[in-house]
């Protein structure tokens, strides 16, 4: 069963990416698949208006671990998010985790 962590922030995409790849290699293997991009869909901002975010974000990151490294997982994620500057939200799929409005 693969877990899917989703970080949306204000940094821009290149800015992001380089901090995730880090991310990614500090986290030892346990995320088998990252990404990160600044389209974030049409949807948007029906979905941040479900977590009282008004105001879209520049950029978006994911990974997905399997459920065998989900300890080790959620901590580099967990540690990866509040490395970041800024305004950010994190869900876990579409479960909230945290926001930090800056």
């Amino acid at each position: 069963m693969a877990i899917f962590y989703t970080a949306y922030s204000d940094l821009e995409l290149a800015d992001l990416m380089q901090r995730l790849s880090a991310a990614a290699s500090s986290a030892g293997g346990v995320w088998e698949d990252w990404s990160a991009r600044e389209d974030m869909g049409p949807f948007h901002l029906e979905i941040m208006a479900e977590y009282d975010v008004r105001n879209s974000f520049k950029s978006q990151c994911f990974t997905r671990h399997s459920k065998d490294h989900s300890v080790r997982a959620r901590e580099a994620m967990l540690t990866f998010f509040e490395s970041l500057p800024g305004r950010k939200l994190l869900l876990n799929g579409d479960v909230f985790v945290a926001f930090r409005p800056e």
